[in-house]
């Protein structure tokens, strides 16, 4: 069950011009968003989930161990896509493999030093612009949530 599951359904009521444009000009935001970290990625020789990975790993809310099944959760992937994707990485010398020393059949993943800079880099450059088109993701939200779009 999902969080979507939990919140009761609001009547659905059609969208007006106001916030039809914002939809879309907050769709368009996330987008511009999301390819410039994909080519900011590539540039640097990686794939974009790469990053998504190590930023996965680093950004689990307290008392998430960073497995495979968690980060499949948190990456919204299936198993198998999250194990090639860990094995992209681990051969990359991105991340690593390591054993629970309690529960041997316990796999945790750790970020190697390559993999921490190639993150914190790219997390830099992400807050970068973030910064930039925030205002205007907020806008856009704000008219979709149905509050002033001049309110702070």
């Amino acid at each position: 069950m999902s969080n979507r599951d939990l919140i009761p359904k609001k009547k659905r009521q059609k969208l007006s011009q106001v916030e039809f444009k914002a939809l879309a000009e907050f769709r368009y935001q996330i987008r511009r968003y999301l390819r410039y970290m994909e080519e900011k990625a590539r540039a640097r020789g990686y794939h974009p989930q790469q990053y998504q990975l190590l930023l996965a790993i680093e950004g689990l809310p307290e008392g998430k161990r960073p497995t495979i099944k968690t980060l499949a959760e948190r990456m919204q992937l299936n198993h198998n896509t999250m194990v090639e994707l860990v094995d992209r990485c681990e051969e990359g010398g991105l991340l690593r493999r390591v054993r629970e020393d309690r529960d041997r059949r316990l796999v945790i993943l750790a970020p190697t030093p390559t993999g921490k800079s190639v993150m914190e880099e790219q997390a830099s450059a992400s807050q970068a612009e973030l910064q930039e088109i925030g205002p205007v993701l907020f806008t856009s939200l704000k008219r979709l949530m149905g509050a002033p779009a001049n309110l702070s």
